[in-house]
């Protein structure tokens, strides 16, 4: 999906479903990873902004308990730090149960991905992108508000946004309505990953149009008050392996630099599929969200195909999708 100010283009290729030979559509609802936590990033600013909760709060504040041992000190970590990825906590993700079919497959709570992450070893110095971090804002939401952060994204968020064809799974494997087929190589993984394995850190589902109209409304001051918009965007330089351009990483949000001029957003990996990146500019007259539907392409070798030149041809229809033929 392209914006270039009122004018919306959809570009499709490839098959949504190689098992019928169904072609992609751009409605098509997709997994979209850690876009989710821009989502989640939002929900924390609006409530320090209503004074809830602050963002020079500690984690032991708000859940002591959780966090213990292996060198941490919970009271030093900052919902800051959990928000910009310094907290100085390991992913659980890199938990090498994480990298099984049976593990992805099985129902997880929070705290248990907590202590998977903690067990990984002591804290990291510096910037590490971890997606523990956003579990634990997600339980930090959930005791500040007293209700599940899928509830209050679809409250603050999805509902006054009209952001129909987006949902928040808890358990279920299923994407809803109409939707790609998501593959690891020849592998149809689809209904295979249960959303717990990420919750806050990446389970939402959406489509690229409705993607596009949160990003558009968030950097045009729709959902944040002046005070938190520049908490969000306050972004420091990162080194982020992988990705595509180099980042500075506000909170929940990143910030690249394409030939056209600055964009904000996020890209999401999901180990059911698919692979989405979005992208708009500041004053949100340009935007670019794509996906495409087989998660071992992203992966470096030796562990998937994402060859150098894979690499170079996202890169330039990433480039092509957001500034047009230059």
């Amino acid at each position: 999906m392209t914006r270039r100010g009122q004018q919306v283009s959809d570009v499709v290729a490839g098959l949504a479903d190689k098992a019928t030979g169904q072609l992609m559509r751009p409605q098509d609802k997709v997994h979209i990873g850690s876009i989710t936590k821009t989502f989640v990033a939002t929900v924390v600013l609006q409530l320090a902004a209503e004074g809830r909760l602050s963002l020079n709060d500690s984690v032991q504040k708000w859940l002591p308990g959780v966090i213990t041992g292996h060198g941490y000190h919970p009271a030093q970590i900052t919902i800051r730090q959990l928000l910009q990825h310094t907290s100085g906590l390991r992913d659980y993700a890199a938990d090498p149960r994480f990298q099984t079919v049976r593990a992805l497959e099985k129902t997880w709570r929070p705290r248990q991905l907590i202590d998977a992450a903690v067990r990984l070893g002591p804290p990291v110095h510096g910037w590490l992108y971890s997606n523990t971090n956003y579990i634990l804002l997600g339980m930090i939401i959930q005791k500040v508000t007293g209700h599940s952060p899928i509830t209050e994204i679809r409250h603050r968020i999805l509902a006054p946004l009209g952001l129909h064809d987006t949902s928040f799974p808890l358990t279920s494997k299923r994407i809803p309505g109409l939707h790609a087929h998501g593959y690891y190589g020849p592998i149809d993984v689809t209904n295979l990953v249960s959303p717990s394995t990420a919750w806050t850190a990446g389970a939402m589902i959406s489509t690229v149009g409705d993607v596009a109209r949160f990003y558009r409304a968030l950097l045009t001051g729709r959902l944040l008050p002046p005070a938190q918009q520049r908490e969000l965007l306050a972004a420091i330089p990162v080194d982020d392996p992988g990705e595509l351009f180099t980042e500075h990483y506000g909170l929940g949000i990143y910030r690249v630099q394409l030939p056209c001029g600055t964009a904000w957003g996020h890209d999401g990996g999901y180990p059911g599929g698919f692979k989405t990146f979005a992208y708009t500019s500041p004053d949100g007259s340009r935007q670019a969200v794509m996906v495409y539907n087989d998660f071992k392409m992203s992966i470096p070798p030796p562990a998937g195909t994402g060859t150098p030149a894979f690499q170079r041809d996202v890169k330039k229809a990433t480039e092509l999708a957001f500034c047009g033929q230059r």
